[in-house]
Parts: C-alpha cells; sequence; structure tokens
C-alpha cells in the first residue's frame, strides 16, 4: 500500500507536481521517519560537492546525486549518514516543509543556519538545511568556505564570516561589528554571532537594541526567537516568531509559523502531564486505591502527595495500599525510609488514629472553617503522632509558634525529607525577624542533604528560599546561581509550578541589577503560562512598571502600574513602591486610594523592617502632596527602621535610608541647604566636614549636589528635570560654580550617597579629593610590627581566558614585615586569614564583573570552595591591622547598583576596618600599575595625604601621557 513515506525521494529532487509536494510538506511536518530520511539524503548531496561555489547570495546550491538518490542501497545509506553525522554534524530539517515548492534541486538555495541575516539579498527566503560543517574550535577557520576562507568579490566580510558557521567566524565577524556604527541591521548581526557562540543572553540584548530602533525589523524578531528559545523560554520565543509571520513574508511567515506552533505545543505537553500528576495527587488523599499515571513515582511532588496520602489514610488497608507507591519512591533515594513508615502507621491504633486521619484529610482539601482548623490543630498536638503534627502544623501555617516541637518531630521521623523541611521553616522565622543571613546559613548547611535523588521537590524549594534570601541581600550571583539550577532542574523533573516560580525569580533578580531585556524576557514568559491568572498578571505589571521607571520612561511606567490596577487586586507592596515612584512625575486622581488599600490590606507576615518600607512608601507619597504629613510618615519609618534588635534586617536598612532620601530631597527643593547637611549628618551618625566638602545625592529624576568650600559657606544645586538614568562616569555632573567653591581647598571630602557613591569622574582628576566611606568608628589599628601582605602570581583556574599578570614589585615601608601569598597558596580562604593581621595589603589578581549579577570580584588561585574574593566575603573579614589596601585589579572599583549602602570591594575593605582603599573602575595595565600605586605608597608614607599623593602622581603621569585614561578611574575610599 502507497503511503507518503514513499514520496520521500521524488520530493527532494522535485519530482512531485505542486499538489503532490503540498501534500507531502503537511505530511513531513509531523513524521520523524520522513525528517530523517529528508536530512540524510540532503547530506549525501552535501559529500557529493564539498566546495559548492558562492555568488552574490553567499548560499549553497543543492545540485541532485542521482544515483545515490534513487538507487539508495540501504547499508550504503547508512554508513553515508554516519560518515556525514560524525564529519558535520546533522543539523535538524524541521522546516523543509515551508517551502512552496521545488520544482529542481538546481534551482532551489538552501541557508545552512538557523539565523537571519541583515543587508542586501537576506530578505529572500532560502529553506534551511544541515550545516556544512561541524564546529570548530576558535582560530581555526572552517574549510567548507569557497576560497579556503577567503572572500568572493564584492562579499560582506561580515556575512561571509557567519555563513562559516564556526565559532572562528563568528568570533570574528562580532569583531568587525563592534567597530561599526550602531544600527539595527548591526545589532541584529551581533545577535547571530552571539547566538553561534553559545550567548543567548547577549543575543537577546541585541536584537533587542535592533527592536528599540526598528520594531519590525524582521531578522531581529527571528533572532530574538532563537535565542528565547535556547534561553528555554517557549512561549516567549513563539511570540517572536508569530510576529515575524504577521510580516507574511514569503516562506519566513511559514517557517516562522510552523516553529511557533511547535514551541507552543511542546510546553503545554509539558503542563498537561504536571496537570495529569496534580489531579492524581489530589485524588490520592482522598481514596489511596487511585488509579496513578505510570510515571507518577518519578515526579518530584509525588513525594509530597505520598506524606499526606498516608496522613489521611482512614484505615489500616487503606496505608498497606500505599505501600507500593512508598517501595518506588524509596527506589529513587536507595532506601527504606517511607516503606518503614508505612508499616509503622499502619501498625498504630485506627480507632484512635483514624478520625484524626480524616481530619486531616479534610484539612489537606481545605474543607475546614478557621474554627475547625483551630479545633483539629489542638486536637493532633495532644496525640502521639507525629506525622500528623508535623502535616498539620504545615497546612495551618503555624510551626513558628511552635518551632522546637516542629524540629523535634521531624528529628524523629529519620527521615531527610523533614530535616530539609525543619532547616525552611527555621529560615522562615529568621527570615521574619529579619535575619536574613542567619536564614542563609541555615539553608545552605542543610543543602547537602540534597546530593542524592528522591528529594528534588524540597530541595527545589529549599533552593527557591535560598535564593530569594540572597537576593534580598544583594547577592546576585549566587542568587542566580541557585534559581538558575532550581530552575532546570524543575523542567527536567516536569515540576511545572516550582518552574514557574523560580521563572519568576530570575526576572526579578536581572530586574534588581537592571539586565533589562532578560528581565523582560523571563517576564514576558511568566505572562504567557500565567495570563489567566490575576495575581501574576497583577505581578507582572508592577514588575513592568518598575523597570520602566528605573529608566525614566515614566509614560510607560504609568501605563503599566495601571494594567497592574485594571486586575482589580490591591498591588503589593513592591508595587505600592512604584505607584509611590511614578505618581511623583505622572499622577492619577485615585492614586492616593489605590496606595491605601495596598499598604493597609493584611499582608500576612511582614518583617519589622518590611513594615517600615510600607511606612516610607506612604511617606514618599505625601511629602509631594501633603508636606507635614508626608515627613512625619517618613519619620516614622525611620524610627521603626532604627528599633533595636533590626541591626540585621536588610529591609530596615532600606527603610532608613530610602526615607532619608525622601527628606534630604525635599529639604534641598526648597534651598535648605544646611538642613539637608544636617539630615546627612544624622543619618551617619557622624559630623561632617565643615570645610572643603561635596555632598552628593541622585534619587530617580532628582539630584542634588551641595559643597562647603574653604569659608564653610554651603553652595547648593537641586534638579529634578532629568529624564534619563545618570550613567556610570560622572564627568560634568558638579557644576562650574560648585567646583569653583571647591577649587581652593586643599583636598576635598566627597560624602555620595548611593548610587552615585564610588562612581569615576565625580570630580576633575586635578583635584585631591576622596570618598567619604566609613559610616563607623574607625577601627583601632592591631599594636606590633606593619605587615605588608602582597598577593601576586595567582594561579588562575584551569580554562580560564586570562594571561597572567606581571610580577609585582612591592615597595615596603621602613621595618615592615613582607608577607606573601602567591601561586597555588593565593586561594580565596587564605588570602582572607594573611589579610587580617595585615597593616598594608597589595592584591593584585584579575578583577571581573559577574556577566549578570552587577558585582565584581577578584579571581585567586583555586580552592575547594571556588576562586573567586567577593565582596560579602571581605565584609565578613576583620582586618585588625586598618590596613591601606591598593586592589591592582581591572574594574576593582565597581559599585552594584544600590540605594541603602555602597556594594563594593573598596567599601567591603572599609566595613571590615581598612584605613583606604586605592581601586580602579575600569581596566588598568599591569606594569604600570605596579609603578604608579608604589609611587602613591611612597608619597603617603613621607606624610602627604592619600588624596593628594594620588592626584600628584596621576598629573605627573598625564604629563608625560595625556592619553593614559585608565589614570582618571582610579579613585580613593576613605
Amino acid at each position: 500500500m502507497a503511503t507518503p513515506c514513499n514520496d520521500v525521494e521524488a520530493f527532494v529532487d522535485g519530482e512531485l507536481s505542486p499538489t503532490q509536494a503540498q501534500s507531502f510538506r503537511l505530511h513531513l511536518a509531523d513524521c520523524a521517519r520522513c525528517q530523517t530520511e529528508v536530512e540524510t539524503l540532503l547530506q549525501l548531496q552535501f559529500l557529493g560537492q564539498r566546495h559548492p561555489a558562492r555568488g552574490k547570495t553567499r548560499s549553497p546550491t543543492l545540485r541532485p546525486l542521482a544515483t545515490v538518490s534513487r538507487i539508495r542501497p540501504r547499508p550504503l545509506l547508512l554508513a553515508a549518514a554516519c560518515f556525514a553525522a560524525l564529519l558535520m554534524g546533522l543539523g535538524a530539517i524541521r522546516h523543509f516543509a515551508s517551502v512552496e515548492r521545488i520544482s529542481s534541486p538546481s534551482e532551489v538555495r538552501y541557508r545552512a543556519m538557523e539565523a537571519r541575516l541583515s543587508g542586501l539579498g537576506a530578505e529572500t527566503y532560502q529553506p534551511l538545511v544541515p550545516a556544512m560543517a561541524g564546529s570548530a574550535e576558535p582560530g581555526e577557520p572552517s574549510s567548507h568556505v569557497a576560497g579556503e576562507g577567503t572572500l568572493a568579490e564584492g562579499e560582506d566580510p561580515v556575512s561571509h564570516y557567519l555563513e562559516q558557521g564556526d565559532r572562528y567566524g563568528a568570533e570574528k565577524a562580532l569583531s568587525l561589528l563592534r567597530k561599526s556604527l550602531s544600527t539595527p541591521d548591526v545589532e541584529s548581526q551581533q545577535s547571530v554571532a552571539l547566538l553561534r557562540l553559545g550567548k543567548p543572553e547577549n543575543a537577546l540584548a541585541n536584537a533587542d537594541a535592533a527592536l528599540s530602533e526598528a520594531p519590525r525589523h524582521a531578522a531581529a524578531l527571528w533572532n530574538r526567537g532563537l535565542a528565547l528559545r535556547d534561553l528555554r523560554l517557549p512561549l516567549a520565543a513563539a511570540r517572536s516568531f508569530a510576529q515575524v509571520a504577521s510580516l507574511k513574508e514569503p516562506g519566513w511567515a511559514e517557517e516562522a509559523t510552523q516553529r511557533a506552533q511547535g514551541l507552543r505545543r511542546d510546553i503545554f505537553t509539558h503542563r498537561d502531564r504536571w496537570a495529569a500528576v496534580l489531579k492524581a495527587g489530589a485524588s490520592l488523599i482522598e481514596n489511596a486505591d487511585t488509579p496513578l499515571p505510570e510515571d507518577f513515582s518519578d515526579t518530584p511532588i509525588a513525594r509530597l502527595f505520598f506524606y499526606d496520602a498516608v496522613r489521611a489514610a482512614p484505615t489500616v488497608s487503606a496505608v498497606q495500599t500505599l505501600l507500593p507507591l512508598a517501595r518506588k519512591l524509596d527506589g529513587r533515594t536507595r532506601s527504606h525510609v517511607l516503606e518503614a513508615y508505612v508499616q509503622r502507621v499502619a501498625a498504630a491504633d485506627f480507632q484512635r488514629r483514624g478520625p484524626l486521619a480524616q481530619g486531616y484529610a479534610a484539612l489537606a482539601s481545605k474543607r475546614l472553617s478557621v474554627s475547625e482548623r483551630e479545633m483539629f490543630l489542638r486536637q493532633v498536638l495532644s496525640s502521639q503522632d507525629d506525622d500528623l503534627i508535623l502535616g498539620t502544623l504545615v497546612l495551618t501555617q503555624t510551626v513558628s509558634s511552635h518551632l522546637e516541637l516542629f524540629k523535634a518531630k521531624a528529628d524523629a521521623m529519620k527521615d531527610p525529607w523533614f530535616q530539609l523541611l525543619a532547616a525552611q521553616e527555621r529560615a522562615t522565622v529568621d527570615k521574619r525577624a529579619g535575619r536574613l543571613a542567619h536564614a542563609v546559613r541555615t539553608l545552605r548547611e542543610a543543602l547537602p542533604l540534597c546530593e542524592g535523588t528522591g528529594l528534588e521537590y524540597r530541595c527545589l524549594s529549599l533552593q527557591s528560599d535560598l535564593s530569594t534570601l540572597l537576593m534580598k541581600l544583594h547577592e546576585f550571583q549566587d542568587a542566580r546561581q541557585y534559581a538558575k539550577k532550581a530552575w532546570e532542574d524543575a523542567r527536567a523533573n516536569n515540576e511545572w509550578q516550582m518552574e514557574q516560580d523560580l521563572l519568576w525569580s530570575l526576572s526579578q533578580i536581572a530586574r534588581l541589577v537592571k539586565d533589562t531585556s532578560l528581565s523582560r524576557a523571563y517576564i514576558e514568559e511568566f505572562l504567557a503560562r500565567n495570563e489567566s491568572k490575576p495575581d501574576a498578571v497583577r505581578r507582572v505589571h508592577e514588575s513592568l512598571a518598575s523597570i520602566a521607571f528605573q529608566e525614566l520612561r515614566i509614560d510607560e511606567a504609568r501605563w503599566e502600574i495601571d494594567a497592574a490596577l485594571a486586575t482589580g487586586l490591591p498591588l503589593s507592596p513592591s508595587g505600592a513602591f512604584t505607584l509611590a515612584e511614578v505618581a511623583r512625575l505622572k499622577g492619577a486622581p485615585r492614586d492616593e486610594e489605590h496606595l491605601m488599600r495596598a499598604l493597609t490590606t493584611p499582608l500576612g507576615a511582614r518583617s519589622p523592617g518590611e513594615r517600615a518600607v510600607d511606612m516610607h512608601a506612604l511617606g514618599r507619597f505625601f511629602i509631594e502632596r501633603d508636606v507635614a504629613r508626608g515627613r512625619t510618615l517618613l519619620w516614622n519609618s525611620i524610627q521603626e527602621a532604627s528599633a533595636p534588635g533590626l541591626e540585621e534586617d536588610i529591609a530596615a536598612s532600606r527603610a532608613r535610608a530610602y526615607s532619608f532620601t525622601s527628606l534630604i530631597l525635599e529639604a534641598g527643593r526648597r534651598g535648605a541647604f544646611d538642613e539637608a547637611l544636617e539630615l546627612i549628618s544624622r543619618e551617619r551618625g557622624q559630623s561632617l566636614p565643615e570645610r572643603c566638602l561635596l555632598a552628593a545625592t541622585s534619587d530617580s529624576e532628582r539630584t542634588l549636589l551641595i559643597v562647603r568650600g574653604v569659608d564653610a559657606k554651603s553652595l547648593g544645586w537641586h534638579d529634578e528635570t532629568r529624564r534619563a538614568p545618570l550613567p556610570s562616569q560622572l564627568d560634568g555632573l558638579v557644576r562650574e560654580d560648585l567646583l569653583a567653591a571647591l577649587r581652593p581647598c586643599e583636598r576635598v571630602e566627597v560624602l555620595a550617597r548611593p548610587p552615585l557613591h564610588g562612581r569615576a569622574g565625580l570630580l576633575p582628576p586635578s583635584m585631591a579629593w576622596s570618598y567619604l566611606t566609613r559610616t563607623t568608628a574607625p577601627r583601632a589599628p592591631r599594636k606590633g610590627p606593619a605587615v605588608h601582605l602582597v598577593v601576586s602570581d595567582v594561579e588562575t583556574p584551569p580554562g580560564t581566558d586570562v594571561l597572567p599578570l606581571p610580577s609585582w614589585g612591592a615597595s615596603l615601608g621602613p621595618e615592615a614585615q613582607l608577607r606573601t601569598r602567591s601561586g597555588a597558596d593565593a586561594t580565596p580562604s587564605r588570602v582572607r586569614a594573611a589579610m587580617q593581621d595585615a597593616t598594608e595589603i597589595d592584591l593584585v589578581a584579575h578583577g571581573f564583573i559577574y556577566d549578570r549579577a552587577d558585582a565584581s570580584y577578584l579571581l585567586l588561585s583555586s580552592e575547594r570552595g571556588g576562586s573567586e574574593l567577593t565582596v560579602p566575603q571581605v565584609r565578613d573579614t576583620p582586618l585588625h591591622g586598618a590596613p591601606f589596601v591598593v586592589l591592582s585589579s581591572c574594574d576593582a572599583a565597581h559599585t552594584s547598583y544600590a540605594l541603602h549602602e555602597p556594594l563594593s570591594l573598596p567599601a567591603a575593605f572599609i566595613h571590615a576596618g581598612a584605613r583606604g582603599v586605592l581601586a580602579a573602575t575600569t581596566r588598568i595595565p599591569g606594569n604600570d600599575a605596579n609603578v604608579f600605586f608604589n609611587q602613591v605608597r611612597e608619597r603617603m608614607r613621607a606624610g602627604v595625604a592619600p588624596s593628594i599623593a594620588l592626584r600628584d602622581v596621576r598629573a605627573q603621569w598625564l604629563e608625560k601621557d595625556a592619553k593614559q585614561t585608565w589614570l582618571a578611574n582610579v579613585l580613593l575610599f576613605e
């Protein structure tokens, strides 16, 4: 009997009629066998022509291998296919069916990569074929390019390199493109190169940059879809391909439609499988005999349903029915914990336990009223059933009131699941009290229990909690790593709901580090998966409003916050904060009503610090409308945030800093500059310098600068007209009249509140100035001889793409003892130990900024805990010798964006006890840096103030060579 599969050869060779070809294309879209055979035949054609002619279209033309394709002996075919796969790597032709007509292979041209090029001739559609060569290592040009890598006459070099299809070509193209002026075509071409280099996040950013200028740029939309797909954001990718399809380009539209359909089909199949497990699990609580899906026990949430089913089983036989499931789940952990649990429960007295089990089933199924829940909790607590006590405390959300009892019962279960759960509950209690660092330690100590299998659900939940805590602590690199790993594990284990929660966490981490393109992508995917849920829709629009306001796109921010309000739900506390911001520049009549509703609606457990932030949001809103009321609310927020016991509460620190910001800027708006300085002094708990001071603060569109010159008179400038974020370099921000008041000063102390602290260019390099960083009394230096620690000649981890740094020559003071950490000895833990007693420190190492975490770190030698010296590690290292620190590392002075405190390596060293830090905000040359920093040190030892020493040495160097731009980016922190 004839089947469409018999027409593969005729289809490839162009021998079918248009009607037959269209019929076969529809069949091909869903037939894996035919897709494979089409791939194989085309690969064989490629083998017959290793060096196709290249014309202006720069795409290979396929010609038939009639003998091979028609005779097609099976053994030869299989051998050739294997050979082709080994040589060239089979690429999928899943969209071959979209070709309108194959009349003759000699007339058909194909493209060899998924991505779309831009420019002349690139608009013409060509169906996708397998790549013509396997991936090459960087530095190895691909051999299939015409002329062995030479350009054809009139050929665009960027397209030439991109079409090579290897890393070498992608890197060469990227190098050329980065030297070009930014245009939508250039940005889209960069996204092609970055996709080939396996960097979808960066490819997404370039595609978005193109689309910001040309929203209907077809190639950028296409490449954005590929980047989103590679980021495992299928619905966002499908949306991008649907936008391509809407442009109705011949060929491209059909392939884009098929891509979108396939992406949606796959993700919804994934969701439906999870829903089936969820339905079966819920039924299991009501009836232990419920038929279960075949893969039920392989799904992480199955273990959660199992525990509830055992607790809810009203009879011995019902409990015993669960024994096969217990054994399957035990098989995943290679233990007998659950089997023993079932047998233990089955041996209980069910005349006593049975009614409690029925009550538990009603509780788990949410059939009890509030009073019934309270009564049932009392009954269970008076019982001896450890498992029922644990489950009931969790379901009634009363663990915090019985924490020690919960921990004791969890230990009695002798089950790692409950040890993990106890750690999460202890961390939750600490979080509500504002003890975030303690909560993080608790969860990290529990993580080793997750090294095996079978506990995935509990471990995913724990990692999600850990990521959220680290996000609040601004430790974004670790927060992202935990969330990303957990998200990938949730996807792999078909844990749909956990996947959504972690997707949201990833979107918020990206938002907080101002990785706008990635944040929007995660949010877009989250919304596509949850568009029927008002709470999710509200959260999405609140987040998008925050992103837009950060970038001072005020109309967009207003639209987004209105979209959040349109759900009819109260805003979240973070949404209320954003509304207070937006309302300042684009208010609406019902803003006050919405704000009060959001912040007076019962919000569940809020830490004292979070309540102070809520109070601040109200104060921030009202100080623009009713100054007296706004001030009162802001001072109340400060008072609440400053209460004893909240020293570790990050939310309290933010509430206090944010409230002082609003009060300081309000005084600046009135021209009350001395009052503003007094507020800054009160915030810091320190008197400010009476002379030669620059105080600077900024918040969204507002900037306030105040100077005190040698005459101690205050002169200020307040502005609220800016509609773009301040750049990282602040050259020109301080007006000339303010600079003139400071020029007679021998040296200037700069008190820049976050987010201005630590940025280069605030004052010109011709001035002697430093950032005032410490907010506490300086540490008394230890007694004893001076110790000069030099960390250099670091053994960078294998595979790290960096060059060795030049050897460091230390400049020692009189009678100073030299201590070194180098080579394999220069690990983070050993360096931290050596720093504690040092009086001078030279840290010579490569410095980096985490790609998607906005934090700098130093790369040291490897040890079990890693090779990175980070801001949190430095902050936790007591520097008893009050050292002066030189960070001879690129980007070592980079400061993360934050509004409540400076977050940088120099600020961390000052916090730990250093008396001063020299560091640069940019890349620095190794040999020159050694000489430069030593010359500054020598002047300091001669009694010259550090800021003056820095200015004078810098001036000498610039006089010799004014092109040394890195010198202006060396900053002093004191």
